[in-house]
């Protein structure tokens, strides 16, 4: 761990991507004239949504950089567009984001309430998995674009051909709550594992796995340039680098929501499966034996969805999916309150073609797929403060349980 926090002291010294006086702004009219009038508004003024217009429900939000925010707003009240000024500068919430920490130079001393880099995450991944041998294997998913391996945590009580729940986190690099939650999860499994509870039940039945950052060189990228980046790291065109991972594979590949833009953070890339790390997850998942079930876990808005993305059609499994679904936002609810919405993709968020959920729901016949939106619903988005992580993954590691409890029962053969 030593070598990890000299790793982590030198990438801090890189020169960053600064957001000061930036804003998001908040529209919250459903107005559909409204909203298509803030994509072009969006479109030509090359601003970042952090939620965009497209979305079927909920607010849209839109960040302005500091040399427009006068302007912008300005326009707006030309069009008679109100908005509310949900975070009033970009950089102040992101030096918060990561409070001063001790070195964590053993497992020991590692912080589970804290953001961590890759490298401090793939250590702990072999720390961890090292401590816990009997029942947790480090497995290799592949390598990256940029050389960096990255793996999974296999959790099982032993056994042959029991059914498999795969668990993916960080495949968007700026979502920090994905990995750290992931985290949480591979711990509170191993704490459940011979005990008399239903998660020990559900561990004695079922095999995880699971991929705590799926997106090593794009979520590296965020601690040492650029915290809001989202893509892959792979050079593209027009000087352009990187590819939405989360666009990249094959099931409707360059379709409805998904950019042909290289610069544009939802690029589908110049073929499908061109990312490295896309590939390497495939693969990997696809030699899973006995798999049952697959989540994709992201931020930010609070859903708990299900195929599919790159179509308004329902899934063949749509009760099966939507019962699921109910019952996880129900449990979720049970911990702290929070409010997640269920439904399919396209529905619930927006259009999306060329997804991981879509991919394993038509192309690998899994009935049980779901994708996650985890907190908040916009005071922080994906600077989501560190307080935030604990009670996140507690109300998730609720919501995974019953999709787990149907893999168990049978549901989702």
């Amino acid at each position: 761990m030593r070598g990890v926090l000299i790793l982590s002291l030198l990438a801090c010294v890189a020169a960053k991507v600064l957001y000061n006086g930036d804003q998001v702004l908040r529209f919250t009219s459903e107005d559909l004239a409204t909203r298509e009038l803030l994509r072009l508004v969006g479109q030509q003024h090359q601003l970042k949504f952090w939620r965009e217009p497209e979305r079927m429900v909920g607010p849209v939000d839109m960040h302005v950089p500091a040399h427009k925010v006068t302007e912008l707003k300005q326009l707006l009240r030309q069009y008679g567009i109100e908005y509310d000024v949900m975070i009033d500068d970009v950089q102040e919430v992101i030096d918060a984001q990561v409070t001063p920490r001790l070195p964590q130079l053993n497992l020991a001393e590692f912080d589970y309430n804290k953001y961590h880099t890759f490298q401090e995450i793939d250590q702990w991944v072999t720390d961890y998995t090292t401590a816990h041998k009997k029942h947790l294997t480090k497995i290799k998913v592949g390598v990256t674009y940029q050389n960096t391996t990255f793996h999974a945590v296999k959790i099982s009580t032993g056994g042959s051909m029991k059914p498999a729940f795969v668990i993916d986190c960080g495949i968007h690099a700026d979502e920090w709550i994905g990995p750290a939650t992931c985290i949480h999860v591979i711990k509170n499994l191993t704490e459940h594992k011979g005990l008399t509870t239903k998660v020990g039940k559900i561990l004695e039945s079922v095999d995880f796995y699971l991929i705590p950052s799926a997106n090593p060189d794009g979520y590296n990228y965020t601690w040492t340039k650029n915290r809001l980046w989202r893509k892959t790291r792979s050079p593209t065109s027009g000087g352009c680098f990187g590819v939405d991972p989360n666009r990249n594979w094959d099931v409707n590949w360059s379709g409805p929501g998904a950019s042909s833009d290289p610069c544009n953070d939802d690029y589908y890339g110049p073929h499908v499966w061109s990312e490295a790390n896309v590939r390497s997850q495939r693969d990997f998942v696809n030699g899973i034996p006995n798999l049952h079930a697959y989540i994709d876990v992201h931020s930010y808005s609070q859903l708990w969805m299900f195929p599919y993305s790159y179509t308004f059609k329902l899934a063949e499994d749509y009760h099966l999916l939507s019962t699921i679904a109910n019952q996880s936002v129900a449990a979720i609810k049970d911990v702290h309150g929070k409010v997640y919405t269920p439904g399919p993709i396209s529905k619930t968020i927006y259009i999306a073609s060329g997804s991981t959920a879509d991919y394993f729901y038509v192309h690998d016949k899994l009935k049980c797929v779901f994708a996650a939106e985890l907190r908040d619903t916009g005071k922080h988005g994906m600077l989501l403060p560190e307080s935030e992580i604990q009670p996140t993954a507690e109300e998730t590691f609720a919501g995974l349980m019953v999709i787990a409890d149907h893999v168990m029962n049978g549901s989702c053969m």
